[in-house]
């Protein structure tokens, strides 16, 4: 295996964020005014006060540090991992103009041009079959239109998004709320290995640090950072999306959300955003249409249903159902085919885009 060659500057920048009582805060402050690290140890304190005002403590604090992490350096090499600084040319640009980027990101994959056409998915931990079926059938259907799925590699609706764009063929990103050799939840071990080999698993904490509860409000603000909205699939009244949900808007982000059953715990969340002016969304047509720009790139509309090929089954059942939503029990009545057939058929329409469902396992052409 290749070892990454990492930037002496980047390790130095590194060493310093290491100091007690140095936040992202002062970090950022310290790297956009420096550039240089080396320039803070060459320097006497008083020709490099005027770059950062009232910072004289935490310069001194700087020059006077004795700090060796040449162990941390081999431990970043030895998990492939590429620390980006704020000045690198791979640090995304989507995660540098929002208000509070991170100084330094930590990266095992890697970003590419592609990424600046995300889009964030996320939802409940505890997803219903339904909400795992939205998230595969909106993950699918945007890697298809060349979008980056972004999400937090959680259980559930996350995990499946992840999958989905993986399956499809796309890239996806991953922000942890712990450091890269901490992975959570454990299970996704061979999904993050995936993940990385398809798009980046990406953290600003260091290696060590654990999944406290606290990291993640701060996490959810670089999924949505780095989207150009999030689709919120499923989520209670107190989920933890709604934190992803306020950073969104903060940044001026679309959010568009999955209608659910209204006597579905995991749905209440999603329905009350709905009320509250998220988009309400039931096609991949309702995202893109919030994003005009598009038109006047290189960007293919999701084709049309006599372009897309059909099974036999998949054109009969097709057939059977028009613009007015019927039970899945009657489609079982009037097609004649086992109930189970007729489920799997549904869900490969849904996932081509050309068939949804509502609430009360209704069906109808979209």
């Amino acid at each position: 295996m290749k070892i990454p060659t990492i930037d002496q500057r980047t390790i130095e920048w590194i060493k310093i964020s290491f100091i007690k009582g140095i936040g992202e805060e002062s970090l950022r402050k310290l790297i956009l005014s420096f550039k240089d690290p080396f320039l803070i140890y060459e320097k006497e304190i008083k020709e490099l006060t005027p770059l950062l005002p009232k910072s004289e403590k935490i310069l001194k604090s700087i020059k006077e540090t004795k700090i060796d992490i040449n162990d941390y350096k081999k431990k970043l090499q030895d998990y492939d991992i590429q620390p980006l600084t704020i000045l690198d040319q791979d640090y995304p640009n989507l995660l540098r103009n929002i208000s509070n980027p991170p100084p330094i990101l930590y990266v095992r994959g890697s970003f590419s041009k592609e990424d600046e056409l995300s889009i964030g998915i996320v939802g409940s931990r505890i997803a219903s079959y339904y909400g795992k079926r939205m998230a595969e059938k909106f993950s699918r259907s945007l890697v298809n239109l060349n979008f980056t799925i972004v999400s937090g590699m959680a259980r559930g609706v996350d995990t499946v998004a992840h999958e989905t764009a993986i399956d499809a063929g796309g890239r996806t990103i991953a922000f942890l709320g712990s450091g890269l050799d901490v992975i959570y939840p454990r299970e996704n071990k061979k999904l993050m290995r995936q993940i990385i080999k398809n798009g980046a698993v990406v953290s600003e904490f260091p290696l060590g640090t654990e999944p406290f509860a606290v990291n993640f409000p701060q996490r959810n603000r670089l999924i949505s950072g780095m989207s150009l909205g999030i689709v919120v699939v499923e989520a209670t009244m107190r989920s933890g999306t709604f934190t992803t949900v306020k950073w969104a808007l903060e940044q001026g982000k679309e959010v568009f959300a999955i209608p659910g059953d209204t006597q579905r715990k995991t749905s209440m969340g999603t329905n009350k955003l709905i009320q509250k002016g998220a988009k309400l969304t039931v096609s991949v047509n309702d995202i893109i249409e919030e994003f005009p720009f598009l038109k006047k790139k290189d960007f293919t509309p999701p084709p049309s249903v006599n372009k897309i090929a059909l099974t036999e089954s998949e054109k009969i059942i097709f057939d059977s159902l028009n613009d007015i939503p019927i039970l899945i029990d009657n489609i079982i009545e009037k097609i004649k085919l086992p109930s189970s057939k007729v489920s799997s058929i549904l869900l490969s329409l849904e996932i081509k885009g050309l068939v949804k469902q509502l609430p009360g396992k209704q069906f109808m052409k979209r």
